[in-house]
């Protein structure tokens, strides 16, 4: 996989910021029009990052309307990236992660809370959210260049410009899945889009995973459905959520149970004797009700017998920690070089964020096809477990950045 136009744009000192296109050898251009640079390798991507590491970065070279605003910052030894979409007139997700630069600069905002807005009457705070890491917040931003204002203290300002465009009225109803309970799933698939090259304009508006189920997520869960009745399930209860995606899912899942001849249920009924879960809402819903359930009494938690599958957009780390282990149907597995350079990518250019499946299915709909989809391989997913040491002594959860201290095994193949 070739990482595409994650260019970064210098931009002035701590306390000003400023937007000007990328001319000739700088950062994110091949001319003075602020054009996309030529692909680049991740070394070239890597050193270009360390030549312009002293101010304000902005990923892609410009800030465009409609497409996620992704910038960095490092003020008083914390470095801040703050990622804003889909930078349209109206409300934004905004998210922050902060990464103490060292020891003191750790004791010092150790603590602090992080609020965000475009002035100081405005400022909320930007809370976590289930299924995800990252802070956030819901901010209202203007037509034209708009100001996010992050602070971390009361005298610590850090100003991120944004530019939104006109307000024409169109794709309210996309953009509304920023601001929902889907919008940091949105804002990870854009962004890994963005660092593999795709064209950024637009992309707020078509690459939200929640819109829609994709063909790869269909056939992931009916292997899974096929899957479960050859081993004797007989009923498959099935946790949705309102999305779109959610809803086509639950439709798959009942049909494909319906030709298998297994019963679809409620995951609040009562399980049978062979019954299995199987999560296909977004992100926080899942985090949430697998969370509920397993901080129930042992005695008043659902003993499912075939245990708990996951749709494949629910592979992140937040997600699977949430309960003991699961099981989902993969078309990739996380030690390909493929996701390995692209956990490698998300290190250097956005720390603080985990990969997730969601994300790296957008990474490599814009790449070549050295991280095409492979034949989907069923995997154990724990962030407790600790796995034995492989050849040559590597503990195999400290191999790879996906699930530091957790794993993700394959268990064989899928029926049908």
């Amino acid at each position: 996989m070739v990482a595409g136009v994650a260019s970064l744009l210098l931009v002035g000192g701590a306390g000003y910021a400023a937007t000007r296109p990328a001319g000739p050898g700088g950062p994110g251009g091949s001319g003075a029009s602020g054009t996309s640079a030529p692909v680049r390798d991740g070394d070239a991507l890597r050193a270009e990052q360390e030549a312009f590491a002293a101010g304000q970065q902005v990923l892609g070279g410009e800030r465009e309307p409609g497409t996620p605003a992704v910038q960095r910052l490092e003020h008083d030894r914390v470095l801040f990236t703050v990622s804003v979409a889909p930078a349209r007139p109206g409300p934004n997700l905004v998210r922050v992660d902060t990464l103490p630069l060292d020891a003191k600069a750790h004791r010092q905002h150790r603590g602090l809370p992080v609020q965000v807005g475009t002035s100081e009457q405005d400022l909320v705070e930007a809370t976590p959210r289930p299924g995800t890491d990252g802070l956030w917040a819901v901010v209202d931003l203007p037509e034209g260049t708009g100001t996010v204002l992050v602070t971390h203290g009361p005298r610590h300002r850090v100003p991120f410009p944004v530019e939104t465009g006109r307000d024409d009225g169109a794709g309210q109803d996309a953009r509304a899945l920023w601001t929902g309970p889907d919008g940091p799933e949105c804002l990870a698939a854009a962004s890994a889009a963005f660092l593999a090259g795709a064209d950024g304009a637009g992309t707020t508006t078509t690459t939200c995973p929640a819109a829609e189920l994709s063909e790869a997520d269909r056939s992931s869960l009916v292997s899974v459905v096929d899957t479960l009745a050859a081993r004797g399930v007989e009923e498959v209860a099935v946790a949705a959520d309102g999305s779109a995606r959610s809803q086509e899912a639950l439709q798959a899942v009942q049909q494909a149970a319906t030709a298998a001849g297994v019963a679809v249920v409620d995951p609040a009924q009562r399980p049978g004797t062979r019954n299995a879960l199987l999560v296909v809402s977004g992100w926080a819903e899942a985090a949430t009700s697998l969370a509920d359930t397993w901080a129930l009494p042992p005695t008043e938690q659902p003993i499912r017998n075939d245990g708990t599958w996951l749709a494949p957009w629910l592979l992140t780390p937040q997600v699977v920690d949430s309960t003991p282990g699961v099981v989902l149907a993969l078309d990739f597995d996380i030690r390909d070089p493929g996701a390995r350079e692209f956990s490698n990518t998300l290190a250097t250019y956005l720390p603080g964020q985990s990969p997730t499946a969601s994300a790296y299915a957008a990474w490599r709909a814009v790449g070549d096809d050295a991280s095409a989809p492979g034949s989907t391989t069923l995997y154990a997913a724990s962030r407790a477990a600790v796995m034995p040491s492989m050849g040559g002594g590597h503990a195999h959860e400290t191999e790879v950045a996906w699930f530091p201290g957790g794993t993700v095994t394959p268990i064989g193949a899928p029926a049908g």
